[in-house]
């Protein structure tokens, strides 16, 4: 270390300040903890410019001892302490993390996080990416509760993530794809190929289940035989199973937790076709031997099983569905072409119905377990070309009989 007072430009340097052999320059201090700290530039004024940042740390009791720490670290603890977040959410949230944030900007430093890093970040999502706004939201709420934790442990002055969705937001909330529902007509084609005997035949209930109920699909594969009412015709939803990847090679496990909302507890009217599909399912596994060994947090004799007995996987219930989709184009070429369906089209198609039937949307709404008639409006009902014709004529028929 050179015991200059001066640098080799004449410039008279502050307490804790060296210029060093090849012409850079350091800075040391003693921390709030006692221990001596250098920081490094290669001029005087970028050095100052580093003072100025550690003085006002220093006076913020920021934590020096824990700036090397990793976004990753910060999320470990995150994960150990975090509270008030549901479990289903609190799956999603790790899901996304370990997906987009953990092999690369997690690695990151804390001390190397700024406000512009995390909407760079947020905005490679979109752009390289493709994610969805939604999506991209997620992915900045789990890392803003995990940089909260850091601001209170004084490792950060701030929150690099507090704003950082408004420099995307105009340009990328319209991103999203929409979930559509089935035409009526595609809605035919998918049940009568379902109905016919074959391969995909035993998927019939599961399906005919989701598309009559607008149940989601977690609360229709966690039904048990004791939830079906077949006497008063009624499905009892009071759980929802759920599905995730540990991680770190553990593969994925099962889970059951509680409904979505207060208002996902509920009791759903079984109409004829759920109760045949049913007690179709009843019977064809009693007489394949087929019985629930699937044990899921006290939870068993589940309905739907596949063919040793196990709980049905949500991952492989929608490449079953990819499957089917294929399926029905090969079955007639000449018809249009039948779309790409996923298991929340179903619940999408089942709120669509019931709009385009006149039923009554307050009704629709506590079917599906929604907290308000709005969600259910904006989100869940299309209108198809045929159900917005049959609604317009209703006008004209109106101002034909007006006297």
């Amino acid at each position: 270390m050179q015991n200059r007072r001066y640098t080799t430009d004449k410039i008279k340097l502050k307490k804790g300040e060296y210029q060093r052999g090849n012409n850079a320059f350091a800075y040391w201090w003693i921390d709030n903890h006692g221990k001596r700290k250098f920081v490094y530039a290669k001029s005087l004024p970028e050095l100052r410019q580093k003072e100025e940042t550690i003085l006002r740390d220093t006076l913020d009791g920021i934590n020096y001892s824990k700036l090397d720490s990793t976004v990753n670290s910060y999320f470990e603890l995150w994960k150990d302490i975090k509270s008030g977040i549901r479990n289903t959410t609190f799956v999603s949230y790790v899901r996304y993390y370990k997906r987009y944030v953990e092999p690369e900007f997690g690695k990151q430093k804390l001390k190397n996080i700024t406000y512009s890093k995390v909407v760079g970040f947020l905005k490679t999502l979109a752009v390289e990416k493709g994610l969805a706004f939604g999506t991209i939201r997620n992915i900045k709420v789990v890392l803003s509760m995990v940089f909260d934790i850091a601001v209170r442990d004084d490792v950060m002055r701030k929150n690099p993530c507090r704003g950082s969705l408004r420099e995307l937001q105009r340009e990328y909330e319209n991103t999203a794809k929409e979930v559509r529902a089935l035409t009526l007509d595609e809605q035919r084609r998918f049940e009568s190929f379902l109905e016919r005997p074959g391969h995909y035949h035993q998927y019939y209930a599961v399906f005919t289940t989701m598309l009559w109920t607008g149940m989601r699909v977690g609360e229709v594969l966690g039904l048990r035989w004791e939830d079906i009412d077949f006497e008063n015709n009624e499905i009892d939803v009071n759980h929802i199973l759920i599905n995730y990847d540990k991680g770190k090679g553990e593969g994925n496990v099962f889970t059951v937790n509680p409904p979505k909302t207060k208002c996902s507890i509920r009791t759903v009217p079984m109409l004829p076709k759920v109760k045949e599909a049913l007690l179709e399912e009843k019977e064809k596994q009693e007489q394949l031997g087929i019985h629930c060994l699937s044990e899921i947090d006290g939870y068993t004799n589940f309905i739907f099983l596949n063919s040793k007995g196990k709980v049905l996987d949500h991952k492989k219930l929608n490449n079953r569905l990819s499957q089917i989709c294929k399926k029905i184009n090969e079955s007639d070429p000449t018809a249009p072409e039948f779309p790409h369906v996923h298991n929340h089209m179903l619940r999408h198609t089942f709120a669509t119905r019931m709009r385009e039937a006149g039923a009554d949307i307050k009704a629709t709404s506590e079917m599906m377990g929604h907290e308000g008639i709005l969600i259910t409006l904006k989100t869940y009902t299309d209108a198809s070309r045929e159900f917005k014709s049959r609604e317009i004529a209703v006008l004209q028929n109106y101002y034909e009989n007006a006297k």
